[in-house]
């Protein structure tokens, strides 16, 4: 097979799963349905991905690849930039990365069988969310250490509450559509990231707060 089909083939299970993921739901996007969509034989999904799993691991890789190379390479950046700049990039490419995955986390929590696989395919390839959080939180343990992040801050605590609120609002758009839109997800992620930079407690009260 020349390369160019293959690659061409690939492609064509690639986008056929992610619509009927999208059309579906994960559980009725079975490796059957995804050969019928894509013109192959189911077969051939198994010539370039070992699992649906990691059929699913491409999908996000592929159309996430900036986010996620951002992602990754967030603790080499420590020193760069400014903090608050640094976290807004993260936040507005995760509000995109977010949206585009909630189908596949929503139908995975829904199906305990597939969400046990899940959590198998996260542990053996070392990938999943706890790779995002250990990444943004070893970025903000090394500007503490340079003086650019608060001594009092937990960086794990602080990366989850960065994802954390990305998802939230992710999820809450795809709950209730466009109206739970708050703004830009530039302005979002700016008012966002200020709040977990400054906090919601008064400077007078830190002042004299325990560490």
């Amino acid at each position: 097979m020349a390369t160019d089909e293959i690659i061409g083939t690939r492609d064509h299970i690639l986008a056929a799963a992610q619509e009927l993921i999208r059309d579906r739901g994960l559980k009725g996007a079975t490796t059957r349905a995804i050969a019928e969509r894509a013109g192959c034989a189911e077969g051939s999904i198994y010539r370039y991905f070992p699992d649906k799993h990691a059929l699913i691991h491409e999908i996000v890789r592929a159309s996430f690849p900036e986010f996620l190379a951002l992602v990754e390479t967030l603790p080499d950046r420590a020193g760069t930039g400014t903090v608050r700049r640094n976290l807004e990039q993260i936040a507005v490419g995760a509000l995109g990365f977010y949206r585009l995955i909630l189908p596949i986390v929503f139908g995975a929590m829904a199906d305990r069988e597939l969400l046990e696989e899940q959590r198998r395919h996260f542990a053996e390839r070392k990938v999943g969310p706890m790779k995002f959080i250990g990444s943004i939180a070893a970025y903000l343990a090394s500007e503490r250490r340079l003086g650019r992040v608060s001594d009092r801050a937990a960086p794990e605590h602080a990366a989850r509450l960065l994802l954390g609120a990305c998802f939230s609002q992710a999820s809450i758009e795809a709950l209730l559509g466009d109206e739970a839109r708050t703004a830009s997800d530039e302005q979002f992620a700016r008012d966002m990231v200020r709040t977990l930079m400054e906090g919601v407690e008064p400077r007078e009260l830190r002042k004299g707060a325990v560490k």
